[in-house]
């Protein structure tokens, strides 16, 4: 435990850094420690006579910057992208419970109430019981009801925190939608092949399995397919085996058009989808 949490300070403050890491404006100071015992890539450009070694600096330039700066973060943490979101959490629970004192005071006539608090403050003063009424004629004496509703006037309405009207807190659309992170982690599944990092590589399918499961329907869909079958090769079905079972599971995804267009530029995808609806396995 200790040694997670002195690579996790080396990671944020980035003491006793001995390389930089560099993707187009942005860097990382790095120690070649941690790094180069992770990374077969940086093991051999820090161990070599690479002018990348001579200079301390390593340029990835060609690379997505956010894919980057997610492989830097898991040479230290051994993860990325888990980051807690509990502000959504409590959200949530402070708008159910403005939902539910909202549409209790919907269902209850408190001009009907006598308030005793409010007697005692002497904003009213209760009468005596009143029965029953017996039929939708009948009324509430009148000074009840105006001396009741003249000393609620004192109380300060219960007001949601905005100006939104709370019907469900299921149905709530202003609510930030969960990210699905597919084109990252399709970016983050090829850095890992391309600087041979096995267990980010592991890692990456995993959680892009796992978002492709929840999010198949997500607007980074189409970008994601495309992202993983032209930064991987045929013979790699990490992630290409994930997106066939998607298609398998919803052939909607096939007929949506952006989607399609997708399909038609990529023949391998084409074939893969071809293979698949004729029932021939695609690892062919």
């Amino acid at each position: 435990m200790g040694g997670t949490n002195a690579r996790r300070r080396l990671h944020v403050g980035g003491k006793y850094s001995d390389l930089t890491v560099v993707c187009n404006y942005r860097q990382w100071a790095v120690h070649r420690a941690i790094i180069c015992s992770r990374s077969g890539f940086f093991d051999g450009a820090c161990g070599s006579s690479f002018l990348e070694a001579d200079s301390r600096m390593i340029d990835l330039s060609d690379d997505d910057e956010e894919a980057v700066n997610q492989m830097i973060h898991f040479f230290y943490h051994l993860d990325y992208l888990n980051h807690p979101e509990q502000p959504r959490a409590t959200i949530f629970r402070h708008r159910a419970s403005s939902d539910a004192r909202k549409k209790l005071l919907k269902r209850i006539d408190m001009s009907l109430v006598c308030d005793p608090l409010l007697a005692a403050a002497g904003c009213y003063t209760p009468e005596s019981p009143v029965s029953p009424v017996s039929s939708m004629d009948e009324k509430v004496p009148f000074d009840l009801t105006e001396k009741a509703q003249r000393g609620r006037s004192r109380t300060p309405p219960l007001v949601a925190d905005d100006d939104t009207d709370y019907e469900s807190v299921e149905g709530d659309e202003n609510l930030p939608e969960d990210e699905s992170h597919l084109l990252l982690h399709a970016r983050v599944y090829a850095l890992a092949e391309k600087y041979d990092i096995p267990s980010l590589k592991q890692i990456s399918r995993s959680k892009f399995e796992m978002a492709m499961a929840c999010h198949y329907d997500s607007a980074d869909f189409p970008e994601a397919i495309e992202e993983v079958y032209c930064s991987t090769i045929d013979g790699d079905r990490g992630l290409r085996g994930i997106i066939c079972e998607a298609f398998s599971c919803h052939p909607q995804l096939a007929r949506t058009p952006d989607v399609l267009a997708i399909i038609q530029e990529l023949p391998s995808l084409a074939l893969d989808l071809f293979k698949l609806e004729r029932g021939i396995p695609v690892s062919m």
